[in-house]
């Protein structure tokens, strides 16, 4: 029997179906859930994203990274200069869109991916790590560095979703003659040397006649009961306007007042469609869009030839070179995926906070995407998948407790860290290979002892 899998193109269409037929069930859950649990999908589809390049450097390459958050502040100040700045694309002149934010996006963080991948190819263990951790520290303080481009410690705001022609240009130096506007004389005097015609008001003369007696507010003339309004001319519940006596003109009109041609129902539905539109669902059918694209070049290259490359170094660098595979070439593209993972990640995030500045990429999300990672299974893109839930998850669990049990508000904001540390430690004593590999293990085991068993 011919196996379906091993023709030409087989397994590329059906990569392509898993990830559109989880894309579709994606985007019907989106459509009918609130949007705040929109939201946290967002969230973990762009996790998901940013690990997808975590499992393939780290699980597959084996190396290691403390500075994808980095890499995403890469994508995410890309994104917000571009499209702050650019209304056109560079050199085709066609009309900018969000999209091609992203794609320069990648095309930075692969800039960088190479770079870092070109030095940390020479280093192993904790020196990457060193590297690593510098660069997950640099890249914010840079930003905070130059003000003026990256808009320093308050970062850069973004209008979400992207607004129709783009952002306004910025504005010009107003020239009055082509002269600066501080440079043209003025042809009055200074105001304080501006003589004044009438006198000051405190030397104005005052009219010397005085009220009379007969002007003044007293008991005597005060207005009686009998000069007041008449009660039936005060407006009270008794003579408000009924729905009987109200004009006409101001009644709404019928169905039968409308064109035979229009149907009232499809009307309305017409003006509240423009008022349905909720922005988190938008940003969670970006984020999962962002997410299964990625995810499918992810799978085609880990399934792929350049996947078994990956593993063959990690697994003996001696026997990969010597069965003509360059150690320091696999550890290169590793760096370049995962870099351009983690930046189409930023750009996602970007658009999610509508913000990007230093304090949203420091070096804490760095180490939640490697403890996501860990705790998902590094060895897997599922394990990604995983991971990014839990990253949304186990913080809103951890202070949903904390707020039924009234704890202190210092250690309700420290508990998810400290949660995370104790999930790290147990799973990497436990079940080293994380939750999915610790399923496949289990799998493994129940089909052994029944075939056995048989």
């Amino acid at each position: 029997m011919v196996n379906l899998l091993r023709l030409p193109g087989a397994r590329f269409l059906s990569h392509l179906a898993i990830v559109f037929v989880i894309w579709a069930a994606l985007m019907r859950i989106n459509d009918g859930i609130d949007p705040l649990m929109s939201y946290y999908l967002a969230l973990a589809a762009m996790y998901a994203t940013a690990m997808f390049g975590m499992v393939i450097l780290v699980g597959l390459s084996g190396q290691v990274s403390l500075g994808n958050g980095a890499l995403m502040a890469i994508g995410g100040y890309v994104f917000a200069l571009t499209s702050l700045n650019w209304q056109t694309v560079p050199i085709l002149g066609w009309q900018w869109n969000p999209i091609w934010s992203m794609i320069f996006a990648g095309f930075g963080g692969i800039a960088v991916g190479l770079l870092i991948g070109w030095i940390g190819a020479r280093l192993r263990g904790p020196y990457l790590a060193g590297l690593t951790l510098g660069i997950a520290v640099g890249i914010p303080a840079i930003a905070t560095r130059f003000p003026e481009i990256f808009g320093g410690e308050t970062g850069l705001m973004l209008t979400v979703p992207y607004p129709a022609g783009g952002y306004a240009p910025a504005a010009e130096t107003v020239t009055i003659d082509e002269a600066p506007l501080a440079e043209v004389p003025l042809e009055q005097a200074p105001l304080d040397e501006v003589p004044l015609e009438q006198a000051p008001l405190e030397q104005a003369p005052l009219d010397t006649e005085t009220a009379g007696a007969g002007d003044m507010l007293t008991a005597d003339n005060f207005p009686s009961a009998e000069s007041s309004p008449a009660a039936g001319d005060m407006l009270t519940a008794d003579n408000f306007p009924s729905a009987e006596s109200s004009p006409s003109a101001l009644a709404l009109p019928s169905e039968s007042a409308l064109p035979n041609d229009i149907d009232p129902t499809a009307a309305g539905d017409a003006l509240l469609a423009g008022s349905a539109f909720v922005l988190e669902r938008w940003q969670a059918s970006l984020a999962v869009t962002a997410a299964c694209i990625i995810g499918f070049f992810a799978l085609n290259l880990v399934r792929g030839r350049q996947g078994r490359i990956w593993r063959a170094v990690r697994d003996d660098e001696v026997a990969a070179a010597v069965s003509g595979i360059s150690p320091a070439g696999s550890k290169i593209s590793a760096f370049v995926v995962s870099s351009f993972f983690a930046a189409i990640a930023g750009a996602v995030f970007a658009q999610i906070l509508s913000y990007v500045g230093p304090g949203a990429f420091g070096l804490g999300l760095s180490l939640s995407l490697l403890v996501g990672v860990v705790l998902g299974g590094r060895a897997s893109l599922g394990g990604a998948i995983i991971g990014g839930v839990l990253l949304v998850a186990l913080p809103q669990l951890v202070f949903n407790i904390a707020g039924d049990r009234g704890w202190p508000a210092n250690v309700t904001d420290n508990a998810p860290n400290l949660v995370y540390g104790l999930l790290v430690v147990l799973v990497v004593l436990i079940a080293p290979g994380g939750i999915l590999g610790s399923l496949k293990d289990g799998t493994r085991r129940l089909l052994a002892k029944s075939r056995s068993a048989k």
